[in-house]
């Protein structure tokens, strides 16, 4: 299997639990690391064998803006279903980070891992 990633694309979106967080639309990074079989791709050099980046970036890029979630997790699972509606994805890990959460931290975030067969 290889691997199509997509990494530090920045999103905005309105999370979090506590009142002050909603409201406003929130600065997130997201880092996509798909599972995709690219042979098909390489040998036809044609675009609809792979996965468009740019048409999957905008649509985790709509989602997020789109999502009202309180938590990390809740996002980073529908941004995950947006992947796997790719039928030629068969895996994504996929970190999503809040930059700024904790001031004495860096970022904080999740990591989930989710496959076509969970895929309902």
């Amino acid at each position: 299997m290889d691997t199509v990633f997509v990494q530090g694309l920045e999103l905005r979106a309105v999370i979090g639990v506590h009142d002050w967080e909603r409201a406003f639309a929130q600065r997130l990074r997201v880092d996509v690391r798909l599972a995709v079989d690219t042979r098909p791709a390489a040998a036809s050099d044609a675009l609809d064998n792979a996965v468009d980046y740019a048409a999957l970036a905008e649509q985790l890029m709509q989602t997020a803006a789109a999502s009202r979630c309180q938590l990390i997790e809740a996002l980073a699972e529908q941004l995950a279903g947006c992947v796997l509606a790719y039928p030629v994805v068969r895996e994504v890990e996929l970190t999503l980070r809040k930059p700024g959460a904790l001031p004495a931290a860096q970022d904080v975030g999740v990591t989930i891992t989710r496959s076509q067969q969970e895929a309902p």
